[in-house]
């Protein structure tokens, strides 16, 4: 076995800051593409890895396959929700109706804001966007910060131990922070 040191090869790294360009891909479309080339040379380093051998390069591969794979099932559940509860506004006539005044209206935005928020069903479709929206971003970037700290002490992603919620701070407060800097 050649597993004798933690050291990881390069390619293990640029599957590390392609899942970095991933985490940003819902402010900029384009950069989903970084997930999919993550995805590819994730299998394709996992593959080397076990062939030789390499049980923490291994590590990290499947970290990252995981990684885009998480955050792939967590938009679909995200958009799953979304269609859910707005195809449930759109059958009731009566929801219906009061979307179509509203849209119709030429209100202050704090009137129709309050008139959203009167239609039922607006607020578990707010919660159900900011939450999904929020789980992608924090979660993939969190992982991804998770997996070049593990690098960095020498050890696999999943053995990083207290030290991943200080990574889930920190990608809460990258994803807020980033909004907020650009608007």
């Amino acid at each position: 076995m050649k597993d004798s040191s933690n050291h990881v090869s390069g390619m293990i790294w640029a599957g590390y800051v392609l899942l970095l360009i991933f985490s940003f891909s819902l402010y900029w479309s384009l950069l989903l593409w970084a997930g999919v080339a993550a995805l590819a040379l994730g299998y394709y380093q996992r593959r080397q890895a076990r062939k030789d051998g390499m049980q923490t390069e291994c590590a990290h591969a499947q970290w990252q396959v995981n990684t885009v794979w998480l955050a792939l099932v967590l938009a679909f559940v995200g958009i799953g929700g979304l269609v859910g509860v707005a195809g449930w506004m759109g059958n009731d006539p009566e929801v219906m109706a009061k979307l179509d005044a509203l849209a119709a209206g030429d209100q202050p935005p704090m009137e129709m804001l309050r008139q959203f928020w009167a239609i039922p069903g607006s607020k578990a479709l707010v919660a159900i966007m900011c939450g999904s929206i929020l789980l992608y971003l924090v979660w993939t970037l969190k992982r991804t910060m998770q997996g070049l700290l593990s690098i960095w002490k020498g050890t696999v992603p999943a053995a990083l131990g207290p030290a991943r919620w200080a990574m889930l701070l920190l990608a809460v407060l990258i994803q807020v922070g980033v909004p907020l800097v650009l608007l």
